[in-house]
């Protein structure tokens, strides 16, 4: 049986994001050639996270290898089920950001101590928002900006 780092590396690759934060953040890694995948074996990056959404923009294609789901979401409990035509056919990995992806700009700008203080209380979004001042926190512009690739 293979690892999921064996398969990254032999595999066409698909990416399936929770928000604009994890699509950056893979956008920037992929671009600097950050990730054990490389750029050309990345079919696509996407925010759809369904899995009839999945299988109809990216399963229908006959692949000259195989192809990796990799869905990086902050939920365990998230419910992920290819049909019966498509399980067999694709392995999915299941990448879990947990806590709230905004904790790297937390620890980004040296707050990780100051949030500890706060956190059972505030969410990390929140305090990016109203501590750091950082609005746009959750928004695409913002977040190409904010990050640089050696920073992640």
């Amino acid at each position: 049986m293979s690892s999921f780092q064996e398969d990254l590396g032999s595999s066409w690759v698909l990416f399936s994001c929770e928000g604009a934060a994890e699509e950056v953040i893979v956008r920037k890694l992929s671009t600097a050639g950050y990730l054990i995948c490389p750029e050309p074996s990345i079919i696509g990056i996407t925010k759809k996270r369904g899995a009839r959404d999945i299988e109809r923009s990216f399963l229908d294609i006959d692949y000259d290898r195989e192809l990796l789901i990799v869905r990086i979401h902050d939920s365990s409990s998230e419910a992920f089920k290819l049909g019966k035509l498509y399980e067999p056919r694709f392995k999915v990995y299941d990448v879990l950001t947990h806590r709230e992806i905004e904790m790297l700009a937390i620890i980004n700008e040296g707050r990780l101590a100051d949030y500890e203080k706060v956190k059972s209380t505030m969410k990390p979004s929140a305090y990016c928002k109203e501590v750091l001042h950082m609005k746009k926190v959750k928004q695409t512009e913002f977040l190409k900006d904010y990050w640089e690739p050696l920073s992640l």
